[in-house]
């Protein structure tokens, strides 16, 4: 009984908390911006309004072997800007901070690295809110921890996605 009563509460406590803050999923395509990011799909979840996750797995090859790069995304939006409303939504400027990581795998030259990301960006809101469709590039800078220690140069990654939001 006090299992479903906890369950009950949880449930409860979680419709609650959606009704004020929204729930994000979506998906981006990333595009190649230098040696450390790598191009391809990614899933994209947000917990709310402001933060943004996105995973990305890339499956390629070079002439020694097969590459596999998995790149996680952390970036929470401090600024928007509306830009202009019109009968659909609204059309934004956006302005962030976050984080990234990358893992490459691979038989000759793993690697791994991290950093800071500026994402710069615009989106655009549709039917109250519910659907949105972005675009950002993310001025990046990062420190390599293998296969070796020292600074990864500057990249640009650029992006873009559709999310669909909900509570």
């Amino acid at each position: 009984m006090k299992t479903k009563a906890l369950i009950a509460a949880f449930i409860i406590c979680m419709a609650a908390t959606t009704r004020v803050y929204s729930f994000g999923v979506g998906g981006q395509l990333n595009f190649s911006a230098g040696e450390v990011f790598a191009p391809g799909a990614a899933l994209v979840i947000s917990p709310n309004e402001t933060t943004h996750i996105a995973v990305n797995w890339f499956l390629g090859s070079d002439d020694r072997d097969d590459v596999n790069t998995i790149c996680l995304t952390f970036d929470k939006t401090l600024i928007t800007l509306p830009i202009s409303t019109f009968s659909a939504g609204t059309f934004n400027f956006t302005l962030g901070a976050g984080l990234f990581t990358n893992f490459l795998l691979s038989d000759h030259d793993p690697g791994f690295n991290g950093g800071l990301r500026i994402p710069i960006g615009l989106n655009v809101m549709l039917g109250k809110n519910i659907f949105e469709i972005y675009t950002h590039v993310a001025p990046s800078f990062g420190i390599r921890f293998a296969p070796s220690l020292g600074l990864t140069k500057p990249f640009f990654p650029f992006a873009l996605g559709v999310r669909v939001w909900f509570g």
